[in-house]
């Protein structure tokens, strides 16, 4: 029977070896057959050295620290440190898996240890979640504790995988998963706290003992707050984790979430930390993440986020919210209405483009409709008073002067913890470590400014619409009179002064600028559809334009003189409507009522030609699809669902084709491309891309199940399935993959083998995703590109083990593959024929510290050793060709 180790004897071993690095322990190991390991305590000069079984020690630790943090014998400081000392050497070891198989036995297929591991995570955001209530703390105190609660949550990433979509797994799978959510919510939230008050009070507490400028001190804690909130956003874009998230009735339904994102989007950053960049940086960083947390939630399909909200009372901590998000898109318009933002450093995030997606749900949402007609309609009126040429450049080009960069932290537990606990224990000023940011420029920049434009429209599209069963008498044409009123303002007063006011169009001449910019929006979004944006909205969009003309006539009468003037020489394209159609409501049957109705997103003129064109190219379209999206009773806007909605646009089209008819132009097509689009407005477009491998589970289960899309239940099911293996996949998004694909095969068995569009997995999905719209526009096409990924995803697989040869087939050393497709540090792997190999053992021919690695870079580094420095593990991109 295996004799345990005494508790001193871990405690001396876990002080002992925490600061020892994965490499300096495997040497350790190595010079050691009976897998102890030999060290200094550090605690006697001259003392002999200490051995200490290393899978004893490794079986015992979680445990121990467990009853460490359950005991309440030390002082809360040292029990602190102590623990992150384990938790630092846990670590260590989990990285040295891959390395000593015994390592793997004991950790990672131990279920029993596992789950202690997952206790003892459990347990610290237990701890460090509670006492939610505001509250000072020290320097010492808030920086341990922020550091304990980010590497205590990417602990797990050690013990059970990298990859978030296999933690979500597991964590839904435990029985304490909810326990789990509201206490790793509440810890997070409590280092926010501790970081407010840090950028509000300067003030250390032992500045000597401390030895920490204090702009080192809150940019580390900028950085452990940053990477907590990063690991929860992370296991949030999974469709499974978030619905259990938004069930959660302390965090959703006492809004506890929003209380999180009321505190991140507060921080305030006082005057002396303005020459901080890199902390103005990571702030806004947190900022752009809470946002995009916040609109997985608001999107989730089990439970109508604000609908719980509202039967909880907790509608006002939505609208401080909603506040928030009103004023970080009136800051983010107002920069990007400048020629040219100065540069920043370091990336600051999607703040603008995730503020406009919530924005985008709050103004679909009948509780908060009003408050962004009231607020936001101001700041739309302040943009649509720029000059021409500014207004182009700025909502309708897809080259724009400057855009958002966003960057995920390539969080270092290792680095952190041992950084805050030499901070506090060595004399002399620390250098912070700086993690590596791995930049998210996964969008284009046209991919970026169409995203930007279309959520502006979709915006518009939502204060509009006019839905008699859920808005109010009061709310019709609120938008535009309140769009039409703020005109009359200041514009730089309302753009926050960046611009002069002579800068702006003069306010005499204000109507024809801002006619002429609405006719250009209009113009420019046609060329959105389909892929950021839908036929829907862009009808909204022209019932506004047609609307806003008599009114801005009757308020702005001299610059309506000078648009007359201008409509008569057939010279002004302000009067022009996607170029070709009169911006006005001049005409026999406008004036019979010239209070048109946004009520079914059409006017009672109908839809032009080049609508319908724009439709039947939606049709031709084989990657899109129409999908069912559910919507909450309570929120209107665009669901063009409603009986009487339907009835309208029936009407209008039947208008269309009575008039046609009359002129002898109506053809037989005509009705059913009017059909056609009647039948698309009814639900909103979405897109997705489905992984090589969901294909081809879907394939493979076909052939059982050839009939999939007639049962309901399957479909639920294999969307689950799929969902845990790639990116989410919801029921309605399957059926019309699976309709989609039996139509083509039925085309393909009639008319001959045809082209496959939608062989990429396409899926329907949110036109505002901010990865989806840029990959459906630049899948490799090449024959070079498909070769490389066959080769990539069909030879080797992740977790295989592989020999490294060298250019003439000498063995360089053995690893396991990482990662056999996307980008790596800016590498494309399948164009490349490339995948990336953790290496476990370099041949004995070499030193690994000295020999260069192919596709090395700053990032990655150059050697084998700047690799393993990097990394923990020696850690390279290699061809696949020269993997056996």
């Amino acid at each position: 029977m295996s004799v345990l180790l005494e508790p001193s004897q871990v405690v001396a071993a876990v002080k002992g070896l925490h600061w020892r690095t994965s490499l300096e322990i495997h040497k350790l190991l190595k010079d050691n057959e009976d897998f102890c390991i030999s060290y200094n305590d550090g605690e006697e000069e001259g003392a002999e050295p200490v051995k200490i079984d290393v899978e004893k020690l490794v079986g015992m630790l979680p445990l121990h620290l467990l009853s460490v943090f359950i005991s309440s014998d030390d002082e809360e400081d040292g029990k602190l440190r102590y623990l992150l000392s384990g938790i630092r050497l846990l670590n260590t070891f989990c990285d040295l898996t891959s390395r000593h198989p015994r390592l793997d036995q004991v950790l990672l297929d131990d279920v029993v240890l596992t789950t202690q591991m997952l206790d003892l995570v459990i347990f610290t955001m237990v701890a460090l979640g509670g006492n939610r209530k505001e509250s000072w703390k020290s320097d010492y105190d808030s920086l341990i504790e922020a550091t304990m609660v980010a590497s205590t949550l990417h602990l797990m990433h050690g013990f059970i995988s990298p990859n978030s979509q296999d933690l979500v797994i597991v964590l839904l799978a435990h029985p304490k998963v909810d326990v789990f959510i509201d206490a790793a919510f509440g810890a997070i939230h409590n280092v926010v706290r501790s970081l407010r008050a840090k950028l509000l009070h300067r003030q250390t507490d032992q500045p000597k003992k401390l030895g920490v400028n204090s702009v080192g001190a809150v940019n580390a804690h900028c950085q452990q707050a940053e990477a907590a909130l990063q690991f929860l956003h992370s296991l949030c874009q999974h469709k499974l984790f978030r619905d259990r998230v938004a069930k959660n009735q302390e965090l959703c339904g006492k809004g506890g979430v929003l209380m999180l994102a009321q505190s991140i989007l507060s921080l305030y950053i006082t005057p002396e930390w303005v020459g901080a960049a890199v902390i103005i940086a990571s702030i806004s960083r947190i900022n752009a993440k809470a946002l995009s947390l916040l609109h997985h939630l608001f999107e989730a399909e089990s439970v109508s986020f604000l609908d719980e909200v509202e039967r909880s009372g907790s509608l006002h901590l939505a609208q401080t919210v909603a506040s928030k998000v009103l004023e970080l898109m009136r800051l983010g318009l107002s920069r990007a209405s400048k020629a040219s933002p100065p540069p920043h450093e370091y990336p600051m995030g999607f703040v603008l483009l995730n503020a406009m997606r919530l924005a985008d749900v709050f103004s679909d949402d009948s509780h908060f409709r009003r408050f962004f007609t009231k607020h936001f309609t101001m700041v739309l009126s302040a943009v649509f008073c720029l000059p021409h040429g500014d207004f182009l450049s700025m909502l309708c080009s897809s080259d724009l002067s400057s855009r958002e960069d966003d960057a995920t932290l390539d969080y270092d537990l290792f680095t952190s913890s041992g950084w805050v606990l030499s901070a506090f224990s060595s004399p002399g000023e620390l250098a912070v470590p700086q993690f590596k940011l791995n930049f998210q420029n996964n969008l284009t920049m046209s991919s970026y400014a169409h995203q930007r434009t279309s959520l502006i429209v979709k915006i518009m599209a939502n204060l509009h619409c006019f839905v008699p069963e859920v808005c109010t008498e009061d709310d019709r044409n609120r938008f535009i009179q309140t769009f039409v009123s703020g005109l009359r303002k200041d514009p730089s007063s309302i753009l926050v002064n960046l611009l002069p006011s002579s800068t702006y169009t003069p306010e005499a001449q204000r109507g024809t600028s801002v006619c002429k910019n609405i006719s250009s929006l209009l113009h420019h979004a046609e060329f959105l559809i389909p892929n950021a944006l839908n036929v829907e909205d862009l009808m909204i969009l022209r019932v506004f334009c047609q609307q806003l003309e008599p009114l801005i006539r009757s308020e702005f009468e001299e610059s309506q003189a000078e648009v007359k003037d201008n409509q008569g020489a057939g010279g002004s394209s302000s009067g022009k409507q996607l170029g070709k159609e009169p911006l006005n409501l001049n005409n026999d049957e406008a004036s019979e009522d010239s209070d048109v109705r946004a009520e079914g997103a059409t006017t009672k003129q109908g839809v032009n030609n080049e609508e319908m064109e724009t439709a039947e190219r939606s049709k031709e379209s084989d990657n899109l699809e129409t999908s069912g999206s559910e919507t909450s009773s309570n929120r209107g806007g665009k669901g063009l669902v409603d009986q009487a909605e339907d009835g309208y646009l029936a009407r209008t089209f039947t208008k269309r084709l009575k008039v046609s008819a009359s002129s002898g132009e109506v053809k037989e097509d005509e009705r059913a491309e009017a059909s056609l689009l009647l039948e698309k407005q009814r639900t909103k477009r979405k897109r997705s891309i489905m992984s090589d491998d969901q294909m081809a589970m879907m394939e493979k289960a076909l052939v059982d199940e050839p009939d999939m899309q007639r049962n309901s239940a399957w479909i639920r099911t294999w969307a689950d399935k799929l969902s845990l293996q790639g990116p989410e996949v919801t029921s309605a998004q399957l059926k019309n993959w699976l309709n989609n694909r039996k139509a083509k095969l039925a085309r393909a068995s009639k008319h001959g083998p045809a082209r496959d569009n939608n062989s990429s997995g396409d899926l329907p999905e949110s036109p505002g995703d901010e990865n989806t719209w840029q990959q459906q526009q630049q899948k490799p096409t090449t024959p070079f590109a498909d070769k490389a990924s066959a080769s990539s995803s069909e030879g080797l697989k992740r977790g295989q083990q592989v020999m490294l040869v060298d250019e003439r087939g000498v063995e360089v050393g053995k690893g396991t593959v990482l990662k056999t497709d996307g980008e790596w540090y800016g590498l494309s792997l399948e164009t490349r024929q490339v995948c990336v190999v953790d290496v476990i053992e370099l041949s004995g021919l070499y030193d690994y510290s000295k020999m260069s690695i192919p596709y090395g870079s700053d990032d990655v580094g150059r050697t084998f050793g700047e690799a393993n420095s990097r990394f923990g593990v020696m850690r390279v991109a290699w061809d696949v060709s020269k993997l056996q």
